[in-house]
């Protein structure tokens, strides 16, 4: 049941959103408009679910912390 209201809530606010841009590029920021609000959808939805997601986070680290570690050890630290 919170899936469903949680997917509504997502829709229904995509929906508003659609309706408020406007102009020559309104194409483009629907997409984009599309892209973060269904990004947003599936963060939460791994949330309630509690299943492992792809973040900004992980990718943090997954690849950066490493690297950084790496270079301070290289440098002495």
């Amino acid at each position: 049941m919170k899936i469903a209201i949680t997917l509504l809530l997502y829709a229904l606010a995509y929906g508003w959103g659609w309706t408020k841009l406007r102009g020559e590029e309104r194409r483009r920021r629907r997409l984009l408009l599309g892209c973060i609000m269904g990004y947003g959808a599936y963060l939460n939805l791994c949330g309630i679910t509690n299943t492992p997601h792809v973040s900004l986070g992980s990718l943090y680290t997954a690849f950066f912390q490493p690297v950084g570690r790496a270079i301070i050890y290289w440098l002495g630290g």
